[in-house]
């Protein structure tokens, strides 16, 4: 996915203080996996925070599958909003309308959102992976944000 200038794909069409939370985290966390290496990390680690250490590995191997099938597939280069924006551009509106249908059980309807993204030979597979990205985006969502200083190196606290 590219980064959202004014082309097909980067219409607002949404916030994401208008969608449910995990929806929300779903593009936030498609933008940050796009944007770097160390963004793919924070990925990670939300992932681990929920699945614990192999399960969440197997989980965000399951999100940059599906990442990478759909920027492979596309049928044009996918664009995206930055990181720090509030905006839904309309390629991300469709991941979060395929991921959803996809949780939901509802493949026929996320491979047919799909179709509108990758060809129809591959939409069902995307859906597949849609599916399993969803569930855990939901779990993602779910968890108590770390705490503010839990990146900081525990000190003693004894007084005396």
């Amino acid at each position: 996915m590219t980064d959202a200038v004014d082309s097909p794909g980067s219409t607002v069409v949404g916030r994401l203080t208008h969608v449910p939370p995990w929806e929300a985290e779903l593009i936030l966390s498609m933008r940050l996996w796009m944007d770097s290496l160390e963004g793919q990390a924070k990925v990670g680690t939300g992932f681990a925070r929920c699945f614990g250490a192999a399960g969440g590995q197997a989980e965000v191997r399951q999100f940059e599958r599906l990442l990478t099938a759909l920027c492979a597939y596309a049928r044009r280069p996918l664009v995206r909003h930055s990181l720090g924006c509030d905006c839904i551009g309309s390629d991300e509106a469709v991941l979060q309308t395929l991921v959803r249908e996809a949780a939901r059980g509802n493949l026929a309807e996320a491979a047919m959102v799909a179709s509108l993204l990758v060809p129809a030979s591959q939409a069902e597979h995307v859906a597949l992976m849609a599916a399993q990205v969803g569930l855990a985006m939901q779990c993602i969502a779910r968890q108590p944000p770390p705490p503010h200083d839990a990146a900081l190196p525990q000190r003693d606290r004894t007084l005396h």
